[in-house]
């Protein structure tokens, strides 16, 4: 065994402490390396994010969804509203026929003064003037004491619906000479209670006079095209003294003869009814329902009843005609006051033949106003402005209202109810948290219910649910601070937008209880993606969906 020296302990010492500094050297630099190759590829990767982050950074946020069962997100049509606990039972009270009396005087009349009932409750709503005849004074008096008897026995002479008050006049030229008449006025209040008039003097004996047995006279002068409609204008004139009570438009494909006129029930057989107008009506718009030849005639009827005919040969030929149902009726809400009921909407539109009135139809079950089929019955009452108040009810009661606008070629706006699926979807939208603005003129919806799929892009061309069709999307704004939405599309920090898919018009199933799977892609941002359910249960016309 080899012994070793001092002195060779000594540099074996200094060798290992060479090889000692020397692995500590190469570790440095090998650690400065790996640091160095570690910053580099922290700083690239940085840069790459950042990079992709500024192309991907954009994207949205869904608040809610909720799903519109109306046709279109259209307001609906009909209204449910539970009657005041009062309702109006107490006839008017008051009324008094003042005085009965005779004019000689060509043509043979009787003037009739008499003072309006009141009624506090619902208020009044008409007076019927009825007109007896008999073999003396006693006869007379007799029947217009009893209701029943006059209605039954009496002729009415007129109805005023308005301008109730003290020393109304009224002349009646219905009368013939030495006869025995009597006269009666029952007071209507809104709810159908009614009052007959007492009577300071109701009676008279008409003795020598000539009454006005002369008809009406006058001609069609013209009977022209114009825009979807004929107008009509023609003059009129009484010869007999007791001048034009009203005028009977009539029209008809065939041509109106004389023969075709009911002298007695002054009505044209085998024409249609067009309007009834006043004495002064000299013109009229008619809207015909086909293209065709067309003839028309009118009935001038005068205070005495006397009808006159008049009627141009030749027919007119319509090329142009309204072919469009107006639009529907907005905003339709219902309330209740002490005595009443109050509805009010908002009007429709027609840009062909105009809206000519409102069909009000009322029920105390849902079904019988939600279908066409009610357009078969006769409407509860026809207004021609945007509200109208019911007094008929019964207490407590819940009625349903279905309001319809109808043109003046008879068109039948539609009847908007709750459906039993989805018809529009609104989806509320925000910026994601911390997205650059979103430019809505490319953001995508995809959407898929199982069986139809759809592709929609924004429709820059107008605001709300009426934006949204088949392949477009509609949009409209809750909040824009800047004002960039509404101006360019763009939405931006703090705005807020609802979204409108016309589930309808694309073809969506959505009924309880079934999927449908969205995707909303804005351009190159972050795509939202969802599967909703449809609830199980659906009993508004909102539907809480997200």
């Amino acid at each position: 065994m080899k012994k070793i020296y001092r002195k060779e302990e000594g540099d074996i010492g200094i060798a290992t402490l060479i090889l000692f500094i020397a692995i500590i050297i190469v570790a440095a630099i090998a650690s400065s390396l790996i640091i160095y190759v570690g910053v580099t590829l922290r700083e690239q990767g940085e840069k790459v994010a950042s990079d992709v982050t500024s192309q991907i950074t954009s994207s949205l946020r869904i608040l809610n969804i909720l799903g519109d069962r109306d046709i279109d997100g259209k307001d609906p049509s009909v209204v449910s509203v539970k009657a005041p606990i009062h309702s109006d039972t107490q006839p008017p009270r008051g009324g008094v026929i003042l005085n009965v009396s005779v004019n000689s005087t060509n043509p043979l009349s009787v003037k009739i003064v008499w003072n309006s009932a009141v009624d506090w409750e619902s208020g009044m709503w008409k007076e019927e003037l009825y007109r007896v005849s008999g073999d003396s004074f006693t006869a007379v008096k007799y029947i217009v004491k009893d209701v029943n008897y006059i209605k039954a026995v009496g002729n009415l002479v007129a109805t005023f619906t308005s301008g109730f008050g003290n020393d109304r006049v009224y002349v009646d030229y219905g009368v013939n000479a030495s006869k025995y008449y009597g006269y009666a006025i029952i007071g209507y209040d809104r709810v159908g209670n009614y009052v007959l008039y007492s009577a300071v003097n109701q009676t008279v004996y008409t003795g020598t006079g000539t009454p006005d047995t002369s008809a009406p006279t006058g001609s069609i002068n013209s009977i022209t095209p114009a825009g979807y409609g004929v107008m009509l204008s023609w003059t009129a004139s009484d010869t007999g003294g007791s001048g034009i009570a009203y005028q009977k438009i009539y029209r008809s494909n065939n041509e109106i003869t004389q023969s075709d006129v009911n002298y007695t029930k002054k009505i044209i057989n085998n024409a249609t009814l067009v309007a009834t107008v006043g004495p002064n009506v000299t013109a009229y718009m008619d809207y015909p329902p086909a293209k065709g030849t067309w003839y028309y005639a009118i009935l001038v009827v005068d205070k005495a009843g006397n009808v006159g005919f008049i009627t141009k040969t030749s027919g007119v030929n319509v090329t142009r005609v309204d072919t469009t149902k107006p639009s529907s009726i907005s905003g339709l809400r219902a309330e209740t006051s002490q005595y009443y009921i109050h509805l009010e909407w908002s009007a429709a539109k027609d840009n062909q033949s105009g809206i000519k009135a409102y069909y009000i139809y009322r029920s105390t079950n849902y079904l019988d106003v939600s279908t066409t089929e009610v357009f078969n019955t006769k409407p509860y009452a026809i207004v021609n402005t945007t509200s109208f108040n019911d007094y008929r009810y019964m207490p407590y009661q819940t009625y349903y209202y279905l309001v319809v606008p109808v043109d003046n070629a008879s068109h039948y706006g539609q009847i908007i109810v709750p459906q039993n699926s989805i018809q529009v979807l609104q989806i509320k939208l925000s910026l994601g948290p911390g997205s650059k603005p979103v430019d809505f003129n490319t953001v995508i919806v995809e959407l898929t219910d199982g069986k139809v799929e759809a592709s929609l892009k924004l429709n820059s061309s107008g605001f709300g649910v009426e934006a949204a069709d088949a392949t477009h999307y509609g949009v409209s704004v809750i909040n824009d601070p800047s004002g960039e939405f509404t101006q360019s599309y763009i939405l931006e920090e703090g705005a807020i937008i609802v979204m409108y898919i016309n589930a309808r018009d694309v073809g969506l199933t959505l009924t309880p209880q079934t999927k449908l799977t969205m995707k909303i892609i804005p351009g190159l941002g972050i795509p939202i993606y969802k599967v909703i359910s449809i609830p199980p249960v659906m009993l508004n016309r909102y539907v809480q969906i997200y």
